[in-house]
C-alpha cells in the first residue's frame, strides 16, 4: 500500500500539530496558567531540528505553531529584535 505525498503530507502535520502540543503541555506551569517559555523554546527548536531531518516544510511547522501558540511567536519576535538592540 503505498501513500501518496499528499497522505504523507497530511500525516506529518498531524503528527507535528500532536508534537507541538506536548511541548506545550510539557512547558505549562501552575495548572496550565503559565508558560516557561525558555523550557518551550528548546522543545519547538528540537521539533525544527526533527522536521528538516523528516524533510518537513519548516514554514508549515511555524504555521502550526503560530496557529496553536501565538504568544511563543510572540516571545521568539521579541527575542530577536532584543538580541538585536543590544
Amino acid at each position: 500500500m503505498s501513500m501518496t505525498k499528499e497522505g504523507f503530507l497530511e500525516t506529518l502535520i498531524a503528527q507535528y500539530k500532536d508534537e507541538i502540543e506536548e511541548a506545550l503541555v510539557e512547558s505549562e506551569h501552575v495548572y496550565r496558567l503559565t508558560i516557561d517559555y525558555e523550557i518551550l523554546d528548546q522543545k519547538i527548536s528540537q521539533l525544527v531540528k526533527s522536521a528538516k531531518i523528516d524533510g518537513f516544510d519548516e514554514k508549515i511547522l511555524w504555521d502550526l505553531i503560530q496557529a496553536r501558540i501565538p504568544s511563543y511567536v510572540n516571545y521568539i519576535n521579541f527575542k530577536v529584535s532584543g538580541k538585536k538592540v543590544a
